[in-house]
């Protein structure tokens, strides 16, 4: 198991009530699942379905983005940063 610490911004952070926690896991399906059980309502908020994040929101891992729906087969490592950006609007 790893040590990888993720970070999340706005709706997240908020619905959390934090923008980075340490968790451990294999990889980023086991990272993910440990998020959404924290509080009812976040899976809806970040998944379509089981295995696949929502497409607007941005995925790194170490700094490197991150296809949202490839992310649950990607090991992680002690001292890894993944971070969930939100959906990025502008005009």
């Amino acid at each position: 198991m790893a040590k990888v610490t993720v970070a999340v911004y706005t709706t997240l952070r908020d619905k959390l009530g934090f923008s980075r926690k340490d968790f451990d896991g294999k990889n980023l399906g086991e990272i993910i699942k440990q998020v959404c059980a924290l509080k009812k309502g976040i899976s809806e908020i970040l998944m379509e379905d089981k295995n696949k994040i929502k497409n607007h929101f941005v995925l790194t891992l170490n700094s490197e983005i991150i296809d949202s729906s490839s992310f649950a087969k990607i090991k992680v490592k002690d001292g890894d940063i993944f971070h969930i950006f939100p959906p990025v609007s502008g005009g």
